[in-house]
């Protein structure tokens, strides 16, 4: 194995410093951030959800969606995207719906409704992808697997209850992870063989496993939610965990309150809304690294929630997706690799709570 590695190191090598027939050197393309797309939920009930690009060329961000789909709207309850290809991928929890776009212009290529079980929609929640396929986690507590081509859609088999399946990752090319949430109650994560498409099984966690992050090394990170009593007073405070798919295990990192995450090869971001017991927000960012445990809270904010962080692969850029006390003001707060604030956009929809990375090749 070790000799394989070398001789790709070589080859890459090889590559990089290669000449053309009149012994001028080749320029190897390499992948560039064109700017990213911010994702609105809007307000539940009601076809207002948001699709704004920021342009990193011209440092200005616009509704593009609208601007490319005229006649159109999001949805309602726009929950999750993911960038694959030259295709975005938006799940309309409410609406019930995938809708497919053009990465680039934002144009509508192709509208997927979810279906039903037992009657009800099964509402998709998130989204990831892997050996060119789409995954969606679904309130039904299904998994869907869409054909990035032909945009067939299949299911994995319905359970006979909705277990509100929240947080979906890809290790690798090989294994799915979904939390499922039951809406506050469930306690399992369960794991899917991408190539059969098949459950191989679940991992007891603590209650309401919501949001999952990959590190480099393929660990994966769980985190689960505040929970609630009755009369909405928490019993049990946010925290992270750390996920053994081999053995099907998990372990608390203590002190480590987080329900949105983001993770850019060790060091993983993570964002937390609290409420007191008059239901004032506060709101935190930190970051902590996976091999020292240490952890730093890089931002805190009274009166606002901070309603999602995502983490661009190519440069380490760290983007929080921060909302005022209407649910609706947006902002993204952008941090550069070394955490240091750039600007921040403002006006970027209705309750922003996803960035997503147009990345091509220059």
């Amino acid at each position: 194995m070790k000799k394989i590695n070398l001789m790709l190191a070589l080859a890459a090598s090889a590559l990089l410093f290669s000449c053309n027939n009149n012994g001028g050197s080749v320029t190897i393309p390499s992948p560039k951030t064109q700017g990213y797309w911010i994702l609105g939920e809007g307000s539940f009930g009601v076809d207002n959800s948001t699709l704004y690009y920021y342009d990193l060329s011209t440092q200005t961000a616009t509704n593009r969606f609208e601007t490319a789909n005229p006649e159109a709207v999001l949805g309602n309850t726009a929950n999750d995207m993911k960038v694959y290809g030259s295709k975005l991928y938006v799940a309309v929890d409410m609406s019930n719906k995938v809708v497919v776009l053009n990465a680039s212009t934002g144009e509508i290529l192709q509208e997927i409704d979810m279906g039903t079980e037992d009657g009800l929609r099964r509402e998709p929640r998130n989204v990831t992808y892997a050996a060119g396929k789409v995954y969606v986690s679904l309130y039904s507590g299904q998994v869907a697997r869409i054909d990035t081509t032909t945009f067939a859609v299949d299911y994995t088999p319905y359970g006979g209850s909705f277990t509100a399946c929240e947080g979906i990752v890809a290790v690798g090319e090989h294994t799915l992870v979904v939390a499922n949430s039951g809406q506050g109650t469930g306690k399992t994560v369960t794991l899917y063989d991408v190539a059969t498409f098949s459950s191989k099984g679940d991992i007891t966690v603590p209650t309401n496993p919501c949001e999952l992050a990959v590190a480099d090394d393929q660990t994966v990170y769980l985190a689960t939610w505040t929970v609630y009593d009755a009369t909405f007073t928490p019993i049990a405070p946010a925290a992270l965990h750390k996920l053994d798919l081999t053995q099907k295990t998990y372990t608390t990192l203590e002190g480590v309150e987080v329900q949105r995450l983001a993770i850019n090869g060790q060091i993983l971001y993570g964002v937390n809304t609290a409420y007191d017991e008059s239901y004032k927000m506060t709101s935190t960012l930190v970051k902590l690294d996976l091999r020292s445990g240490d952890k730093t809270e890089m931002l805190s904010e009274e009166g606002v929630s901070y309603n999602g962080v995502n983490v661009n692969p190519l440069n380490g850029y760290v983007y929080v997706s921060k909302v005022e006390a209407d649910y609706k003001t947006s902002t993204i707060l952008p941090f550069d690799e070394k955490g240091n604030a750039l600007t921040p956009v403002t006006g970027v929809g209705n309750a922003a709570n996803t960035v997503a990375f147009v990345n091509k090749l220059q």
